[in-house]
């Protein structure tokens, strides 16, 4: 049953707006429409700071980049910037080895079969290792194979560990298993669990920019839909989950929207630009 659509009483016009992409600004067909990229546009014009915050790595920015966005986009759930304007890179925090290894070696012993993938690239290349057993649920990723412990001797933005059940089942066990070595977080609700470097979230590197930018959590406007936006979600004065989004993601926003498909980034966005 779709969640019924709540507003809170209007704001003044917010100084930060984040959006994140798959499931929020995007569309059905993975793409930004034309509503929510005016949208957006309208926003920066009037002065305010547009951030796109995706779980997505660099080389999959290209929904946005075709409507035109140049600003900075915080990816990998918070483990890379990335100025797209710029084609630079501002900074990416990676998981080391011996992080992995411990927490890979702990994961294991919970009995639960599961596949492993990192993510190396922290700008346009492509650099994904899997082993055999990984099914990426994205087919324009091309994967480079290893052995569970190759896969762990470099440095990574990002791990991917795969279970057959589906990520929500687990995810509680494994954080628990984590503790404070990494980050674990779920964008998916499909069995794909994700694991960055220890303390990084959307939230986490959102409150850094802002404060960079001189503009207060209450003047921040985000939206999401999956538990990776949740740090995000909490963070910011105005917080508005999708129609569609995970009911923990639900729980935490201060209003719902509307859909991902029916442009419900454009709805909120219209109440001030």
């Amino acid at each position: 049953m779709t969640p019924a659509i709540t507003t809170s009483p209007p704001m003044h016009a917010p100084a930060m707006v984040v959006c994140d992409m798959d499931g929020t600004l995007l569309g059905a067909d993975g793409r930004v429409s034309a509503r929510n990229a005016q949208a957006l546009a309208r926003a920066a014009e009037a002065g305010a700071r547009v951030v796109i915050a995706t779980g997505r790595p660099v080389y999959n920015l290209a929904p946005v980049v075709d409507i035109g966005f140049t600003g900075l986009a915080v990816c990998m759930n918070g483990a890379v910037i990335y100025d797209i304007a710029a084609g630079q890179v501002r900074s990416a925090t990676m998981l080391q080895p011996p992080v992995m290894q411990s927490f890979v070696g702990d994961i294991a012993g919970l009995g639960w079969t599961f596949a492993l993938a990192v993510e190396r690239a922290i700008d346009t290349e492509r650099d994904f290792w899997a082993e055999n057993a990984y099914a990426h649920p994205w087919e324009d990723v091309e994967l480079q194979w290893a052995t569970r412990a190759e896969l762990m001797t470099g440095p990574a933005v990002k791990m991917y560990v795969r279970y057959g059940e589906r990520s929500t089942d687990v995810l509680g066990t494994v954080r628990e298993v984590a503790a404070e070595r990494v980050t674990v977080t779920d964008s998916s609700g499909d069995g794909l669990i994700e694991v960055a470097a220890a303390g990084v979230t959307k939230g986490a590197v959102l409150a850094t920019l802002a404060a960079d930018w001189g503009v207060d959590a209450a003047d921040v406007v985000a939206f999401g839909d999956m538990p990776n936006d949740i740090e995000m979600l909490a963070w910011a004065g105005r917080s508005v989950a999708m129609c569609n989004a995970h009911p923990d993601v639900l729980a935490v926003a201060s209003e719902v929207g509307g859909h991902h498909a029916a442009d419900g980034v454009a709805e909120v966005l219209e109440r001030w630009f």
